[in-house]
């Protein structure tokens, strides 16, 4: 009996030596793979049930090695669910890197629903947008021009230096005119070069030589000459303009701002040289008297009445154009009014250069807007804003008659003379006016 009892505690004990590490080997998988934060007791808790404590090498939190399932032990087991969300994720990783293009897709669909703030207009940008653009950064470069010549010391010269600058950038907004536009401001800016020198020539004239033998005619020759060679070019640019179809018509208006302040420079450079030229010192008046002398250099014969009265009768109808343009403009507001009235106010100052340089009284010297000496002039000021007061189109079309009205009479005071400077003139105007009426008769259109 002793032995069998014997017996059966040796096998208890064998079985009890047996089953130590049986139990290790399952259990104890979490203090193996939760080196970090324990992550692997989490695992561990799936095959045997204690890998729970198991983890607490650093952390000792089971909570910590659910964050680090994929840490797994070499001799631990995961369970069947966390392994099968850790191949989801390998899986779903491999196919992030095999295939980028998921991931760029998905980001460009994030910019086309505006979520990212990337600009996606590229390569669907319509030509209304591209213009738009190119109007934009135009006006930010004329600013810009404008900001630094604004420090200038010489006013008439940076205005200049701006009215060349910007034709000289409006290449993209100004169509097909564009390289023509561009080629005339060029002409324009090398002329004005060696007339400034001139000008600089004029000015350290020494005052003996001055009362001696006058002005230094060779120097008021290459003044004149430059000045109604620009004027042409500057008849060219106003055409162009006018019949720009591609052209932006903002920049329209600010390129024919520029025009203006060319065509002012020339008058201003044209009368400097006459006055030099008119100016002969001693020996002037010694052998050619007090006459008046043309810009060639020769002596001038007297003005006809029929000069006379077409100088002082233009005078007064350009002012007669502005008055009226000012009067619609600030009436409904149209910026044709305001932008032609700036171009008819350089048509007067050039008919009074002519009227200075022969010694004719200028009808206009001290009247109003709205007053006028002549009064077939007057009458027709207070006719064309009446009926101009009626509406926006009676406005534009007093606009067509008052040019068609001035073309024609330009038309008639070029056939009374043939004095060259007078012509110059006249022509300056005639084109200018053709230019206003295809204006008017435009923006008519479209009412």
């Amino acid at each position: 009996m002793i032995q069998k009892v014997s017996a059966v505690v040796v096998i208890l004990l064998i079985l009890a030596v047996l089953s130590i590490p049986v139990m290790a080997a399952g259990g104890n998988g979490g203090s193996v793979g939760a080196d970090g934060a324990g992550s692997g007791g989490s695992a561990g808790s799936e095959g045997a049930g204690s890998g729970g404590s198991g983890g607490n090498d650093n952390t000792g939190s089971g909570a910590a090695g659910d964050a680090g399932t994929g840490a797994t032990s070499s001799t631990g087991q995961a369970g069947p669910q966390a392994q099968t969300i850790q191949e989801e994720q390998v899986r779903n990783q491999q196919e992030t890197a095999d295939q980028p293009g998921i991931q760029i897709t998905r980001q460009d669909q994030d910019q086309t629903q505006g979520r990212t703030g990337v600009d996606t207009t590229e390569g669907t940008t319509s030509p209304d947008t591209i213009r738009q653009k190119d109007r934009d950064t135009f006006f930010q470069q004329v600013s810009q021009l404008e900001q630094n010549l604004s420090r200038d010391q010489d006013r008439d010269q940076a205005h200049v230096d701006l009215a060349l600058s910007t034709f000289a950038i409006a290449g993209s907004v100004t169509g097909g005119a564009g390289p023509e536009l561009s080629r005339l401001a060029g002409e324009i800016n090398q002329s004005l070069a060696a007339a400034y020198q001139a000008e600089q020539q004029m000015s350290t004239r020494s005052s003996f030589m001055r009362k001696l033998i006058g002005g230094d005619r060779d120097a008021a020759g290459l003044l004149i000459q430059s000045a109604d060679q620009n004027q042409q070019r500057i008849q060219e640019m106003e055409q162009l303009l006018a019949t720009c179809s591609d052209c932006d018509p903002q920049v329209r208006v600010k390129l024919e701002e520029q025009v203006q302040t060319l065509s002012q420079e020339q008058n201003r450079l044209l009368t400097l040289g006459q006055q030099e030229q008119s100016d002969r010192g001693l020996f002037g008046w010694l052998f050619w008297g007090s006459s008046t002398v043309l810009a060639g250099g020769g002596q001038a014969t007297p003005l006809t009445d029929d000069e006379k009265y077409w100088m002082t009768y233009m005078r007064e109808e350009e002012k007669l154009a502005r008055d009226v343009y000012l009067s619609l403009g600030a009436r409904w507001n149209l910026p044709i009014f305001t932008n032609i009235a700036q171009s008819e106010q350089v048509h007067m100052d050039s008919v009074k250069t002519i009227l200075d340089r022969y010694g004719i009284p200028d009808p206009a010297a001290g009247k109003a807007q709205g007053e006028f000496t002549d009064p077939v002039l007057q009458n027709l000021h207070d006719d064309l804003i009446a009926r101009g007061s009626a509406s926006p189109v009676e406005a534009l079309k007093a606009g067509v008659l008052v040019e068609e009205t001035d073309i024609a009479d330009l038309n008639k005071a070029l056939a009374t003379t043939e004095k060259n400077d007078i012509r110059t003139v006249y022509n300056n105007l005639l084109q200018g006016s053709m230019n206003h009426l295809n204006a008017f008769q435009s923006n008519l259109a479209s009412y």
